[in-house]
């Protein structure tokens, strides 16, 4: 619910709600600040993610794809899982793999698989940056995600292991992640919202929940918003460490679009090919699923970069995120950001014309644009300062 008072004193705003007042600076949403229009397409497996070995025209598969929008989420468990498939099943083959796939999941396990003694011979991938690992917006949830209720038990087990890990990257204590990759720090998402970390307070990972009231000193207040603490990963520079750690162990990774399995030499193959599995693995239950994002300059201010938004509001979604650094295609060197908004959920849309995305893209954008401009000022996008 947002709720709009303008001229009344602090003291008077507070005893209207009975929760705690939280005080945050907005980011400046004009199209000055706005740095760049980031749209991207997730790998979303309905009913669950496939983590699963099979043993097909003579090649050991082990499967690990699906993950949606909590690719980054859940790493480290789906990884480890699938590696843990792959020895009972296969009584873990000491031949050479090949890992296909160049986002987080596929980098993971090429490195897990090395550090567990196993020979990877190298990482097949049709893209290295125009994919969601390095678009993320690096939220620790489980969320963007369409799983069936008889699978939400592994997922959980699965985000909770990663999210274990995250706390080791966290206190500095991970093998190959730095702790300049994490930061603990708040979220705040309507009464109303599945925040996603819900069962990370259930186990006592996270502290309990506040309920608290959102002022932005502009005049525009939210009542009846929820504070939780979890992680905000940075996931470019999780990415660019996961690359490193890639090319210090001897990985060689080579950009080649797979129309099958049979073209690769290895008998042992670790599909980490998110939405290429749809055609690799024939997996009708892989859908694209759209998402835009806007990166914000320093022109929008420094101060919204120590807290996150997650939350339903009016038509759909709005996210704000403390992410530094984006990496594109065109920009491999990197770019430093302050911040990044979102958010959408479009599935489907590869069943759609270039034209229809790009008319789509527009709407969408527009819309997250003045949906977030509401959200903090309670004025359409562009009049922030105004």
């Amino acid at each position: 619910m947002r709720v709009t008072i303008i001229g009344l004193s602090l003291m008077l705003a507070t005893s209207l709600f009975s929760e705690k007042v939280e005080h945050l600076v907005p980011p400046l949403l004009e199209d000055s600040t706005i740095d760049e229009k980031i749209v991207c397409t997730r790998p979303m497996r309905e009913g669950k993610f496939n983590i699963s070995a099979e043993q097909k025209n003579n090649k050991i598969l082990v499967h690990c794809y699906g993950h949606g929008g909590s690719g980054c989420t859940t790493s480290f468990g789906s990884v480890r899982r699938a590696i843990e498939i792959y020895e009972e099943q296969f009584a873990g083959s000491k031949v050479p793999i090949r890992v296909v796939g160049g986002g987080i999941i596929g980098l993971t396990a090429a490195i897990e698989l090395t550090l567990k003694g196993y020979e990877v011979a190298g990482i097949t991938a049709k893209e290295l940056y125009d994919i969601p690992s390095w678009k993320n917006a690096g939220y620790f949830a489980l969320v963007s995600v369409q799983t069936d209720e008889e699978e939400q038990q592994n997922l959980n087990r699965i985000g909770m292991a990663t999210f274990k890990e995250y706390k080791k990257i966290y206190e500095g204590q991970h093998p190959y992640i730095s702790s300049e990759c994490v930061r603990y720090m708040p979220v705040y998402c309507s009464s109303k919202t599945e925040s996603g970390v819900e069962d990370l307070e259930k186990e006592g990972l996270i502290p309990p929940r506040e309920l608290v009231t959102l002022d932005f000193g502009n005049g525009v207040m939210h009542q009846d918003f929820v504070k939780y603490m979890t992680y905000f990963m940075d996931t470019t520079r999780i990415m660019i460490q996961l690359k490193e750690k890639v090319a210090s162990l001897g990985i060689p990774i080579e950009e080649k679009e797979l129309t099958s399995f049979d073209e690769l030499t290895e008998s042992v193959v670790f599909n980490c090919a998110g939405l290429g599995a749809k055609q690799l693995n024939n997996d009708d239950k892989m859908v694209a699923v759209r998402g835009h994002l806007l990166n914000l300059n320093k022109s929008a201010g420094t101060e919204h970069m120590d807290y996150m938004i997650y939350t339903k509001f009016e038509d759909g979604y709005v996210y704000m995120f403390p992410k530094c650094l984006q990496i594109t295609e065109v920009n491999k060197e990197g770019r430093v950001i302050y911040g990044t908004l979102g958010g959408t959920f479009i599935p489907n849309t590869d069943q759609r014309t270039p034209e229809e995305l790009q008319e789509l893209d527009q709407t969408e954008l527009a819309k997250l644009s003045n949906r977030n401009a509401y959200f903090f000022w309670g004025k359409p996008f562009g009049q922030s300062s105004q």
